[in-house]
């Protein structure tokens, strides 16, 4: 099997690492960019870096800035200007040479924290054709329901300092982390930009028993939404899990690469 190719690029003034998995095909499908989740892991997102290569498509595996190799401070602002950044990393003229990317036909798939921060970094980027959010909240939400309880908010913050500790993630404390969001709550609400998203082809994906980001508070609102501005295509799939997904990542891999493959702008929808 081909390995994928380590890479850096510059998101500010910190350089981020991450993976290139190359299509094993002579013309690659579309480009697509991968955020993992909190706090996520240096290699890959639900394997799929590894599944999209063999399936045809080019993806990038990116760290946050302040996660795992990548230098720089942990923080959700950053993160969405780390997406945007491998954003342009991937349409450079380099990354265009050197792996034969489209630049006019990139996919963000995230997943959990990734989710939401595929959709918000990726807003106002045409180039960006089609999100998936997998398992991923509205942050604005996760605040609101943080403000109306005080349990939810104490499991909140004590399980982002926690794997920010396990994990080595370079960071603010939680709690500074969420003032951020509180700060600008529509900023970070994803109801609030569904006009902006209604343009982009976009696939939903959440747990019944999701208890960190229950599908009544983050995904219907979203995708109801995104239905109301008309958007061009939605979709929705849920499975009967928890937010860990148990033991069907595999599931969840190949539900994304068969909308990948189904969907509007792929080169193979006969």
């Amino acid at each position: 099997m081909t390995e994928p190719i380590p890479v850096v690029f510059k998101s500010k003034d910190a350089d981020v690492h991450g993976l290139f998995y190359k299509a094993s095909t002579v013309k690659p499908l579309s480009m697509v960019i991968l955020c993992h989740g909190h706090p996520g892991n240096n290699r890959d997102v639900l394997g799929l870096g590894e599944r999209l290569m063999k399936e045809g498509f080019s993806a990038l595996a990116f760290n946050y800035r302040g996660t795992w190799e990548s230098e720089g401070l942990f923080t959700f602002g950053n993160s969405l200007e780390d997406v945007v950044s491998a954003i342009r990393y991937v349409t450079s003229p380099v990354a265009i040479r050197e792996f034969d990317v489209d630049p006019s036909n990139i996919t963000v798939i995230g997943h959990s924290y990734g989710g939401s921060t595929a959709l918000l970094g990726s807003l106002n980027i045409p180039e960006v054709r089609r999100v998936v959010s997998s398992f991923g909240g509205n942050p604005s939400e996760t605040a609101r329901i943080m403000q109306e309880s005080d349990e939810f908010k104490r499991a909140i913050l004590e399980g982002f300092d926690q794997d920010n500790r396990d994990s080595g993630i370079r960071s603010l404390r939680a709690e500074e982390l969420f003032a951020e969001v509180f700060a600008d709550m529509d900023k970070y609400d994803l109801v609030r930009h569904a006009e902006t998203l209604s343009s982009k082809d976009i696939l939903l994906i959440g747990g019944w028993r999701d208890q960190w980001c229950p599908i009544e508070h983050h995904i219907l609102p979203l995708y109801r939404a995104l239905l109301k501005h008309g958007t061009k295509q939605v979709q929705i799939e849920m499975f009967d899990v928890e937010h860990s997904l148990a033991d069907i990542k595999s599931q969840v891999a190949d539900r994304i690469v068969s909308w990948l493959r189904r969907a509007p702008y792929g080169f193979n929808n006969q």
